[in-house]
């Protein structure tokens, strides 16, 4: 198999895996083993009418951003932005799975929601990626 094979074959295969079982509105993000994320909702700019962001990670609350309330960031490993950006300190593999981003106006009116299906990359994935290019496995 030539190297341009090899390679669009490589491409391929990460490609199936990493959307395989993700619902078409996730929003794939891929953090980095050790190093920090931020995770920005797209489509979405603070305003005067926006009074609380709310993320979730599996159901469970991890960050709030209120103008009425005080900040609540679950903890230390969460920090949680006034233009509604979440981020997540030195990302552990523990840390990956499907965060929700929820935005209310001063009524309580759901504005927007995003979800997004984040995904920690090790040394050992890229170690692979780099062998099977250069024919070593």
């Amino acid at each position: 198999m030539s190297f341009a094979c090899q390679i669009l074959a490589n491409f391929l295969l990460i490609f199936i895996c990493f959307t395989k079982g993700a619902a078409p509105t996730d929003i794939i993000v891929l953090g980095k083993l050790g190093h920090d994320i931020n995770l920005n909702i797209p489509e979405f700019q603070m305003n005067d009418t926006v009074d609380d962001i709310k993320w979730g990670k599996n159901s469970t609350k991890v960050a709030q951003y209120s103008v009425k309330k005080k900040t609540y960031q679950r903890e230390e490993k969460y920090h949680i932005f006034k233009n509604g950006t979440l981020k997540i300190k030195r990302l552990e593999r523990n840390d990956s799975g499907t965060y929700k981003a929820e935005v209310y106006d001063w009524y309580g009116k759901h504005i927007l929601g995003k979800q997004f299906d984040l995904r920690i990359l090790g040394k050992s994935l890229f170690l692979t990626f780099f062998h099977l290019n250069m024919g070593a496995i």
